[in-house]
């Protein structure tokens, strides 16, 4: 009996040990627990060993809406297709995601996509661009305003549905506009987007100084030479428009304007504008200014003696008209005699040097004489030769002519009569000279001027700076000299203005013909009109913008320029117009109130329709 069981419980253990066996090898079989990793080319994380792997699918069971089609009911952030897989990591449809499946790359029809990032096929752009896709993105992009319903093209700053060069097949659908399917096209303004120097202010430096050699064409006739913006709004260019940029109206300079594009051609007539030529008369000095005479301080002068003495004699008087190095009075001086004296021992000793030098020079030739004694007598020499130079200059400094001095010497004289003289021609218009009265060096005896020219020292005001510059020419004209007209040249203009009086002194110099000009009157000066004849306008023809004057020239019936001009004179009825205006413009006359509203308009919110 036991050897019978013992057969019996060797089969059933043997049994037991080969079930245990295959268990064993079951277990170390990949039944969807195991560690293996998933394959590198498809990106994936290791597998977790606490979750069923997919093989059919490549993705967790827990994630496979294909195989457990509930766990769609479960997406709380995406609607996806359960006919599709979804690739958590990337946050797209695995037949998409071009990271973990690089093969997919090459499907992509004529996208040259980037590997690190995800294309989104529905809108033809990246993920991370795509607004429709991802709204929150249109937070964080780099300043524009773009609308979310529409994709913005990165690369080249539109909406991807004006993109030409990403979107050839756009350029069929232009309206009208024959655009180049290189160059991006700005509907804002009309122009391609590298020529529109309103948004891109920065292309602005790059064109100023060059030579464009193409022009535009929008429909319009902008003419070449120069890329321009043109106003669709108005029908001109955008640097003429004064309905769009009245802020122009600042720099412009007399001839230079703005134009105004009225409603209709019958605008103007409705609103009782008319027009008239500008009336040609005799033409009115310009802008006045005050003014006061005085001598011409290039030509005046306070004669004084160079040494102190007792006036002897005094050869002219008030009011005479002396000519230059005429003697105008004689002072006697000790100084002059011991000057003279001085001249003339210095003439003796560099003649008795002169001798002894000669005879030390012969005996020195001759081996006589040392050399020591040869440079002795040539060195008092020079030294007297000098000593008689600085004697005869001084001479010279008091005045004395190269013929007074060889009187001197002819005569041996060492008087101490001094002669004073004029030092140019010109009339005495001031002495202090007495006979017997002492003076001292800068002590003023004369005054001297010459009277055929004369200075107008102008105060111009503060308004009227503008109007004179340098070289002007004008006209002067005083009330004791009635009907009298002098002409002459401004020769000066201060640099700053006086603080109190608020004026800018100036200078011009003036003939002084029959010396009717006198020191110390007043008058008042004009500028000489460059023209005898003159245009005017009617006073109700002027407006201003920025403080200075415009007149309203007709162009067509319902186009008008804003014209800045210059003003001469001007009375009730007439103003004169010195620049800005020729003889054919018409002019404005009933009505430039008007138009000046229209020309400011868009201050108040009414200007072109873009902006």
């Amino acid at each position: 009996m036991k050897r019978r069981n013992s057969l019996i419980v060797k089969p059933i253990y043997l049994s037991c040990l080969i079930l245990g066996a295959l268990f064993y090898l079951l277990g170390s079989v990949d039944i969807g627990y195991g560690d293996a990793t998933h394959n590198e080319t498809t990106g994936k994380d290791e597998k977790s060993a606490n979750r069923l792997w997919c093989e059919p699918h490549g993705v967790y069971e827990d994630e496979c809406f294909i195989c457990n089609p509930e766990l769609k009911d479960k997406s709380e952030e995406h609607n996806h297709s359960a006919e599709r897989l979804w690739c958590k990591a990337h946050g797209v449809y695995e037949d998409e995601c071009f990271i973990c499946h690089p093969e997919l790359e090459d499907k992509s029809e004529g996208h040259n996509h980037n590997e690190g990032r995800l294309w989104c096929e529905p809108h033809g752009v990246y993920e991370d661009e795509c607004y429709i896709c991802n709204p929150e993105l249109e937070a964080k992009n780099d300043g524009h305003n773009h609308s979310a319903e529409r994709l913005w093209c990165k690369a080249h700053g539109v909406y991807e549905d004006e993109c030409f060069i990403c979107h050839p097949e756009l350029e069929d659908k232009s309206s009208g506009h024959n655009h180049s399917a290189e160059r991006l096209w700005c509907k804002a303004h009309g122009v391609y987007e590298d020529e529109c120097f309103i948004c891109h202010p920065e292309l602005e430096d790059k064109g100023s100084g060059k030579e464009q050699e193409q022009g535009l064409d929008h429909g319009h006739d902008h003419g070449a030479g120069g890329v321009r913006l043109y106003c669709n709004e108005h029908d001109m260019y955008e640097n003429e428009c004064g309905i769009c940029h009245p802020e122009l109206a600042a720099g412009l300079k007399p001839g230079k304007g703005l134009k105004i594009r009225l409603e209709s051609e019958n605008s103007a007539a409705k609103a009782g504008v008319t027009t008239a030529v500008p009336e040609v008369d005799e033409a009115t000095a310009g802008p006045e200014a005050l003014c006061r005479a005085a001598y011409n301080q290039n030509l005046l002068a306070h004669i004084t003696p160079l040494t102190s003495g007792v006036i002897r004699n005094v050869l002219v008087d008030l009011g005479e008209s002396v000519s230059k190095n005429d003697v105008l009075v004689e002072i006697v001086s000790p100084e002059i005699a011991k000057a003279k004296a001085d001249y003339l021992t210095a003439l003796s000793d560099k003649t008795f040097k002169e001798i002894i030098y000669e005879r030390e020079k012969g005996l020195f030739q001759k081996r006589i004489s040392s050399q020591h004694e040869y440079q002795e007598a040539l060195a008092g020499h020079r030294m007297a030769i000098n000593t008689a130079n600085t004697k005869r200059q001084q001479l010279l400094n008091y005045g004395f002519t190269e013929h007074e001095i060889a009187e001197i010497i002819t005569k041996q004289s060492s008087s101490s009569s001094l002669p004073v003289r004029a030092p140019f021609s010109g009339t005495v218009i001031e002495r202090h000279a007495v006979i017997g009265e002492a003076v001292e060096p800068g002590s003023a005896i004369f005054s001297l001027a010459d009277l055929s020219t004369m200075w107008l020292e102008i105060s111009i005001p503060e308004g009227g700076f503008a109007f004179f510059s340098v070289g002007d020419k004008i006209e002067a004209h005083f009330n004791s000299l009635p009907g009298a007209k002098i002409y002459g040249e401004l020769t000066w203009l201060s640099s700053n203005i006086e603080e109190e009086s608020r004026m800018l002194r100036a200078r011009a110099v003036v003939k002084n013909h029959d010396l009717r000009i006198k020191d110390g009157m007043f008058g008042g000066i004009v500028l000489a009109p460059e023209s005898k004849n003159g245009l005017f306008v009617s006073p109700d023809s002027i407006q201003r913008f920025d403080e200075k004057p415009f007149v309203f020239v007709k162009l067509s019936d319902d186009l008008y320029e804003a014209r800045r001009v210059e003003l001469g004179g001007k009375n009730m009825k007439k103003v004169e117009i010195v620049a800005g205006l020729s003889g054919h413009d018409k002019v404005v006359v009933n009505g430039s109130f008007t138009l000046k509203s229209e020309f400011l308009k868009s201050r108040m919110g009414a200007g072109c329709a873009h902006e």
